[in-house]
């Protein structure tokens, strides 16, 4: 009789525990930006901030996670429902050791045209043709790139590691 009380009370413990060992565990969901993203990351691809590729890896890792392929010269996040100045964005981009600059980059699903012409809506910034070639690299005033990548937009900003003394410097 003894042995019976005993199971009765232990029994639903038994159970839960090994429910909670055979239950499919729930995904965990994936990180998400902060608040500020669109200002921190948006202002790095204007040139408006100072590049620190450390900052941005770790910034980029803790909004989308670890990066899903490094090439080029460049660690590579995914992003998901990411839009700057009303522009899809995909991936992101910030240079690994092995690349001779700093830079942030972002590829975004539109021509450059149309995210040189929202970026002027929403910021005044303009960005200016380099030339009058079909598919023109347009730079911004601070420095910011906007090119073709096929039928798409590749925003960046780059910037050498090395300074290179001017021919008045010793």
């Amino acid at each position: 009789m003894n042995i019976v009380r005993r199971l009765a009370t232990s029994l639903p413990a038994l159970v839960l525990a090994v429910s909670a060992s055979v239950a499919p565990t729930a995904q965990a969901a994936p990180p998400q930006p902060q608040p500020g993203f669109g200002i921190e990351v948006g202002n790095a691809l204007l040139c408006l901030n100072q590049l620190n590729s450390k900052y941005f890896f770790d910034y980029l890792s803790a909004a989308f996670g670890p990066p899903y392929k490094t090439e080029g010269g460049a660690y590579w996040f995914k992003a998901t429902n990411i839009t700057l100045w009303g522009m899809q964005a995909t991936d992101f981009l910030v240079n690994d050791s092995s690349s001779q600059a700093d830079f942030i980059g972002a590829y975004f699903k539109t021509t450059p045209v149309k995210l040189t012409d929202a970026i002027k809506d929403a910021l005044g910034i303009r960005f200016t043709p380099e030339d009058d070639s079909a598919y023109p690299m347009r730079q911004s005033q601070a420095g910011s790139k906007v090119v073709y990548n096929d039928t798409n937009a590749k925003m960046y900003c780059a910037k050498s590691k090395y300074l290179v003394p001017g021919p008045d410097q010793p």
